[in-house]
C-alpha cells in the first residue's frame, strides 16, 4: 500500500541520491553499512510510517478482533461462539516492530554514533526523540506478547549479539521507564551545544517541536505505568509522582496531543476498507443504549442513525413490510447485541433480521442497528475525501488517567477537575476527527451541548462513584483506540454488567466466555536461530499460573495479574 507520507519518503529517498555520482552509487550498493549512511530525517519518517500504516493489523488485529472483545463495535450480524476462541493472522504488530520499525530506529542511533564527536552532541535530540518512539512501538508489542527481545534487539548487523535474549516483562517495564525518563529530562534541558531538529516533514508527529517530544516521552511514561495497577501499585505512585514533578512537563492541551494527522489516501485500500469483504460493522447494545440515554454528542461521530428514516418506515408500511399500525421510533441510534445466545432471545431477534422495501429499482435494507462512522477509520470509505488521525497519547486519554491515578489516591490532583477535563476534551477530539474525517451528515459539536453532556445525572462527577464514571468516560474515549480499550477493560475490569454502561455476559449453553486476553504466543520452529532464548522465554512466563497454554488467547501476561 502507497500512501501520500510513503510517496513523501519515497521522493526524498531519491533526491537524496540524484546527486550521487555512479561511484558513490555504486558504494551505497556494496557497503555493508550503507543503511547507516542514509540521513536520520528519512529514518525517522520512514519509523513514523512503518508504525501507522499496517494495514494487515487494521484488517485482523482491530477489525477481526480486539475491536470485538473490547466491544467498540462489532458485526451487524453478533457474534459468534468462536469470538473468544479464534485469532488466526493476528499479532501483526510483532512482525512489523522487529521487522520495520525497531531496524529503522536503531539506525538512527547508530548513524548519529558513528557520526564525528562535534555533530554527534548536535544531534542528541534527534537520537533521544527516536528512543521515545522505540520504546512506544516495543510496550505496544509486548502488551500482548509478554517477554521480548530488547536490550539485545536489533543488533546482528552492527556486531552485536545474533541470539538476543528475551526481556520479561517486569525487566522491560523497568526500562521502558528509565529511558523516557532519561529522554524527558534530555529533551526539556537546554544543551551545551546547539542541537540539530527534525524538519517539519520528517517528524511527522510533531513537526520538529522537541518540547512537545519531552511532554509526549513524560506523559508517556504515566500511561505505561498504569498498566501496573494491580501487579505493583507502589511502583505507580513512584511513577506518578516523578512524572509530575518532571520539568519536562506533560501534554496539558490538544495542541499537545501525540497523534497523526494522516495526509489524504493514507489508508485508502487493500485491508484498510473497513467494510469490505462483505464485513459491516454496528454499534454495540450496551455502548449505544448508554450514550443514547446520556444524550452523549459523541454518538453521531462514532454512529450513524439506522436506516428506519421516515420516508422509509412509510414505504415499509406502504409496501406491506411491515403493520399500517405500526408506530414510527424516533430513536434511529440501536446498538447490536454481543452476546453469541442473542438468536434465543425472540425478543433481541429483530436486531439480527433486517427488513427489506423497494426504493425505485433498488433494493433498500432496513437495519435497525446503527452501522459506525466508518470514516473515523478509514476516511477514504466509500469515495470520501477527507483525512485522518491517528491517536497515540491524547490530552483528552492523559487526563483521564490522571483523573483515575487521582482517584485511587496516587497523586494529590484534583480527580472531578481531571474527569471534566477529559469529557470536554474528549468530545472536541471526536468533533474535530468527525469534521477532518467527513464523516457521513457531519453536525458541528456546540459548547451548549457541552454543556448540557456534563449536567446528565451519570456524568455529573459523584466521589462514591467516581471511579467508575472515570472508567467508562475513559473507555468512551478510546473509540479510536482499539488497543487502549482493550487494556482498560482487562486491567479494571469495567465497563461490566454491573456498571452504568452495560457489558451483558457473554453465554454458550450456561457457560460464560471469557474475554479474550492476549495474541498466541508461538512456540520457536525447529532450525529458529534463536530457538533456545524463545523457548525458554515461554517457559518462565508459564511459571505464572495465570499464563496458561500460549496458544490460548485467554491466557494472561504479566502485567494483566487477575
Amino acid at each position: 500500500m502507497k500512501t501520500s507520507w510513503y510517496k513523501y519518503a519515497l521522493i526524498l529517498f531519491s533526491l537524496y541520491f540524484v546527486g550521487c555520482s555512479k561511484e558513490k552509487f555504486a558504494e551505497y550498493n556494496t557497503d555493508p553499512d550503507a543503511v547507516i549512511k542514509l540521513p536520520v530525517d528519512y529514518l525517522l519518517t520512514r519509523a513514523i510510517i512503518a508504525s501507522n500504516d499496517n494495514d494487515f493489523e487494521a484488517y485482523y488485529d482491530s477489525y477481526s478482533y480486539v475491536s470485538r472483545w473490547s466491544r467498540v463495535f462489532l458485526q451487524r450480524t453478533g457474534n459468534s461462539f468462536s469470538v473468544v476462541d479464534n485469532a488466526a493472522n493476528s499479532n501483526n504488530r510483532y512482525g512489523r516492530f522487529f521487522q520495520d520499525v525497531g531496524p529503522l530506529l536503531e539506525d538512527i542511533k547508530q548513524t548519529i554514533d558513528k557520526m564525528p564527536a562535534d555533530e554527534r552532541a548536535r544531534n542528541l535530540y534527534k537520537r533521544t526523540i527516536a528512543t521515545v518512539l522505540k520504546v512506544q512501538q516495543a510496550w505496544y508489542v509486548t502488551d500482548v506478547n509478554g517477554s521480548i527481545p530488547y536490550e539485545e534487539a536489533f543488533q546482528a548487523r552492527y556486531g552485536g549479539n545474533l541470539k538476543p535474549k528475551y526481556n520479561t516483562q517486569d525487566e522491560l517495564y523497568k526500562i521502558f521507564d528509565a529511558e523516557l525518563k532519561e529522554a524527558a529530562t534530555i529533551l526539556s534541558t537546554t544543551q551545551a551545544v546547539e542541537q540539530f531538529s527534525y524538519t517539519n516533514k520528517a517528524d511527522l508527529y510533531f513537526d520538529g517541536d522537541v518540547k512537545k517530544w519531552a511532554k509526549a516521552a513524560n506523559s508517556l511514561r504515566l500511561v505505561i505505568a498504569l498498566r501496573l495497577s494491580k501487579r505493583d501499585p507502589e511502583r505507580v505512585k513512584t511513577i506518578v509522582k516523578e512524572v509530575l514533578s518532571h520539568p519536562a512537563g506533560i501534554i496539558e492541551s490538544a495542541s499537545e496531543s501525540w497523534a497523526l494527522q494522516a495526509r489524504k489516501d493514507f489508508t485508502a485500500g487493500g485491508n484498510w476498507n473497513i467494510t469490505g469483504n462483505g464485513r459491516l460493522f454496528v454499534g454495540e447494545h450496551g455502548v449505544v443504549d448508554y450514550m443514547w440515554n446520556n444524550n452523549d454528542p459523541r454518538l453521531r461521530f462514532f454512529f450513524r442513525p439506522n436506516q428506519w428514516s421516515e420516508s422509509n418506515f412509510k414505504s415499509a408500511q406502504d409496501q406491506g413490510v411491515i403493520s399500517k399500525t405500526a408506530k414510527f421510533d424516533t430513536r434511529r441510534y440501536y446498538g447490536q447485541f454481543s452476546n453469541p445466545e442473542v438468536s434465543k432471545d425472540p425478543v433481541k431477534t429483530r436486531f439480527l433480521n433486517p427488513l427489506q422495501i423497494k426504493v425505485g429499482n433498488n433494493t433498500v435494507t432496513l437495519d435497525t442497528v446503527s452501522r459506525i462512522q466508518d470514516r473515523i477509520f478509514q476516511p477514504e470509505n466509500n469515495a470520501g475525501g477527507g483525512t485522518g488521525i491517528i491517536p497515540i497519547v491524547t490530552y483528552a486519554e492523559l487526563c483521564f488517567v490522571r483523573a483515575e491515578i487521582a482517584q485511587r489516591g496516587w497523586s494529590s490532583e484534583n480527580a472531578e477537575d481531571l474527569y471534566y477535563k477529559g469529557v470536554d476534551a474528549s468530545l472536541r477530539f471526536y468533533d474535530n476527527l468527525g469534521k477532518s474525517a467527513q464523516i457521513y451528515d457531519y453536525d458541528p459539536l456546540t459548547d451548549s451541548e457541552v454543556t448540557s453532556f456534563k449536567s446528565r445525572a451519570d456524568v455529573v462527577f459523584k466521589p462514591a462513584t467516581g471511579l467508575e464514571q472515570i472508567i467508562l468516560q475513559a473507555y468512551l474515549n478510546y473509540f479510536r483506540n482499539f488497543n487502549e480499550a482493550w487494556a482498560l477493560v482487562k486491567r479494571t475490569g469495567m465497563p461490566n454488567k454491573n456498571t452504568k454502561l452495560v457489558f451483558e455476559d457473554w453465554i454458550n449453553e450456561g457457560q460464560t466466555l471469557q474475554m479474550p486476553r492476549r495474541f498466541v504466543i508461538n512456540y520457536p520452529l525447529a532450525g529458529d536461530l534463536n530457538f533456545d532464548n524463545r523457548n525458554s522465554a515461554i517457559k518462565d512466563m508459564a511459571k505464572d499460573p495465570d499464563f496458561g497454554d500460549a496458544s490460548s488467547i485467554q491466557g494472561r501476561i504479566w502485567w494483566d495479574k487477575k
